[in-house]
């Protein structure tokens, strides 16, 4: 292992503590998952005249133009034909996004063991110039990927001259987006993603409360099998239900559950023990999938339908069509009837829930009808002679919305993006619009009776933005109001920087 890299820690090559694994030649090699911004099959790859050999072409992801490395070539070892399992690995290298093409992609892991190992000269052809060291996790080895010595200085620069050579993604005349006529609002319904076993479940955002910590579980005898007991959230109590069983989830129930989906239908409440929270997905009607016809009748009655992202399917969940009929009376006897309730029998609600996110060392909130999604921070596009207000604009699945960055907007000091920095998207003045933060911390529910008015001076130049303070156990959240955040002026130049990405002739 070269001398610079023994001097380094796990925790200095894997922050996160977690590794996607991939294959070469039957081999496990890793890399940070902070720098995976996705994960695509392989699709049409468009050669480039000139590009050095170890450089397959550009793919078009979303509009963006991206370079892709072959990683046998890079490697120097034999090359292989693709087949249905090669997948492109989309990676931050020197701040641009750098397609990897790999044998396999395999899974995510957590590291238990941070103990960093000398890598011989080879491993499985590839030369330790391009390695790292190996960890251990539980009884693997894996070999950990040096990312920022795949490229030396010259290679980088020829990716940056591939890329603007072959983009054909955003094009600007005269310093203005090339956008089509007045489009509508982007429709669709929001869902909540997560991962149980080895698959992907979506419930709709409009039943989800909150997501909270796996809190505290107390048995109940004579209750269906797949209710683990009840939990108390806010002083009420309700059914926690394990899905797996129900759905015959692979995998399902050999790693320790830490995250829990509270759902509400009607006035009745209940949560759901999941493997982990994926991410907030918009989703149009168009690109919900009827359900496979290799299910059975009952198991299609269970989905809504499924969606096929970059890098896997999300089945989407009719949660009470999961239930048994003959289980709804004992459930109800735990919490609130799952039956559908008439008007009168409705208990008003006063739970307000909201995403916070934070700014700083302080936390902010949205309502969640507000936020349309929450997304990973991915290619921002400046724009010539835009406003201040404006950073750019980003192509989200071909519709061109502006982002505005909140830390310049509240008068903080600007910084680097980090794994943690998220955007919000929000209808802003009717325009869809990202809104970067630095980190999104919980979906949380607050009694809109105890909302308090804000305090005349925050630790930031957020006060013309705040409507109302929750304050809680971990302490306060400002609510913003969002018809406060742009002037007029402002709102009406937002209009110019919103659109569809125009069809390749």
């Amino acid at each position: 292992m070269p001398a610079e890299a023994t001097t380094r820690s796990v925790e200095d090559l894997v922050p996160s503590g977690q590794l996607v694994t991939f294959a070469l030649d039957g081999v496990e090699f890793g890399l940070d998952i902070d720098r995976v911004q996705e994960i695509t099959t392989r699709s049409e790859i468009t050669p480039v005249p000139g590009a050095p050999s170890f450089v397959l072409g550009v793919i078009n992801l979303r509009g963006q133009i991206i370079p892709v490395l072959d990683s046998r070539q890079r490697f120097h070892l034999q090359p292989a034909p693709p087949s249905n399992r090669t997948r492109i690995i989309i990676l931050n290298l020197a701040g641009e996004p750098t397609g990897l093409q790999v044998d396999a992609v395999a899974e995510v892991v957590k590291l238990d063991d941070f103990q960093l190992r000398d890598t011989p000269p080879l491993v499985a052809g590839i030369r330790s110039e391009y390695l790292a060291g190996m960890v251990t996790a539980g009884n693997r080895l894996i070999t950990l990927i040096a990312l920022d010595r795949i490229l030396d200085s010259a290679e980088f620069a020829q990716r940056e001259a591939l890329a603007k050579e072959s983009s054909r993604s955003l094009e600007f005349a005269h310093g203005e987006v090339e956008l089509e006529g007045d489009e509508e609002e982007v429709d669709g319904r929001g869902f909540v993603t997560f991962s149980l076993g080895e698959e992907s479940f979506g419930i709709g955002l409009a039943h989800v409360e909150e997501i909270v910590n796996l809190p505290q579980v107390t048995k109940v005898p004579d209750s269906p099998v797949y209710v683990l007991g009840v939990i108390c959230v806010r002083d009420q109590v309700m059914p926690l239900l394990d899905l797996t069983q129900i759905l015959n989830v692979k995998g399902g129930g050999e790693n320790p559950k830490e995250m829990v989906i509270l759902l509400s239908f009607e006035n009745a409440r209940l949560g759901i023990v999941v493997d982990g929270i994926q991410e907030i997905i918009r989703v149009r009607e168009e690109e919900i999938l009827p359900p496979p016809q290799t299910l059975s009748e009952p198991e299609k009655q269970q989905l809504e339908g499924i969606v096929v992202q970059s890098d896997r399917m999300v089945s989407l969940l009719k949660v009470l069509h999961i239930l048994d009929r003959e289980d709804h009376q004992k459930l109800a006897n735990l919490s609130t009837s799952l039956a559908v309730t008439t008007q009168a029998e409705q208990v008003e609600s006063h739970d307000l829930p909201m995403v916070v996110f934070s700014l700083g060392e302080e936390s902010y909130g949205l309502r969640l009808q507000e936020v349309r999604e929450v997304i990973m921070v991915g290619q921002i596009t400046p724009v010539p002679r835009a406003p201040e207000f404006v950073e750019g604009v980003l192509n989200l699945r071909g519709e061109i919305m502006p982002v505005l960055d909140l830390r310049t907007r509240f008068g903080l000091q600007r910084q680097a993006r980090t794994a943690q920095s998220r955007i919000l998207i929000t209808p802003i003045e009717g325009v869809s619009t990202g809104l970067v933060v630095d980190s999104v911390q919980e979906v949380s529910s607050v009694d809109d009776r105890r909302l308090e008015d804000p305090p005349r001076v925050t630790a930031v130049g957020a006060n013309a933005y705040i409507q109302k303070v929750a304050r809680t156990e971990k302490g306060m959240t400002f609510l913003l109001d969002l018809s406060n955040l742009l002037n007029d002026r402002e709102g009406r130049q937002l209009q110019n920087f919103s659109g569809r990405r125009r069809s390749d002739p």
